[in-house]
C-alpha cells in the first residue's frame, strides 16, 4: 500500500483534462463511499457463509427440483 498512492497522486499530477480529472474524482468517492456487505456480518453470519461457499465450490448444494420437493414437504408439515 505505500507505493500504491505515491502512483496514484502521480498519475493524478500528469492529468490535465479538468474533464477527465472530475470523472476520476466521482469514481473515486463512488469507491470511497461503497460499504462492504461482510461488514454488517457478524462472526457467526460470516461462518455461514464461508460454509455454504466451500459447499458450493465441492458441489454439495441441493438442486432446484430436490429444493422444491423440500419446501413442498417442509409446507406440508405445516
Amino acid at each position: 500500500m505505500n507505493n500504491i498512492k505515491p502512483e496514484i497522486y502521480k498519475l493524478i499530477d500528469s492529468i490535465e483534462d479538468e474533464t477527465v480529472l472530475q470523472m476520476v474524482k466521482e469514481d473515486v468517492a463512488w469507491y470511497a463511499d461503497k460499504k462492504d456487505i461482510l461488514d454488517d456480518l457478524d462472526a457467526a453470519q460470516l461462518n455461514e457463509l464461508n460454509q455454504a461457499v466451500t459447499e458450493a465450490d465441492n458441489n454439495e448444494t441441493t438442486g432446484w427440483e430436490a429444493f422444491k420437493k423440500e419446501m413442498y414437504e417442509w409446507k406440508e408439515k405445516l
